[in-house]
């Protein structure tokens, strides 16, 4: 699988809630982070995500999350 597969994958299982792009990297064992934010925000352009700032479900702050569309 690729990181965008994994990615993809676990925002799908997790379909109402929001993670931030941080907890992603830690959750799905993705390094460095900016990786995280470049495949996040590819599946936002290609619509298949939303980005926006809200409370992140794993760490509780408030920040841009990812979430399905």
């Amino acid at each position: 699988m690729t990181n965008s597969e994994v990615v993809l994958g676990f925002i799908k299982d997790k379909k109402i809630q929001f993670y931030c792009d941080d907890c992603l990297s830690e959750v799905l064992h993705i390094h460095p982070r900016q990786q995280i934010n470049q495949i996040c925000n590819h599946l936002k352009n290609s619509m298949v995500i939303e980005r926006r700032r809200e409370q992140c479900h794993s760490c509780s702050e408030h920040k841009l999350v990812n979430k399905l569309l």
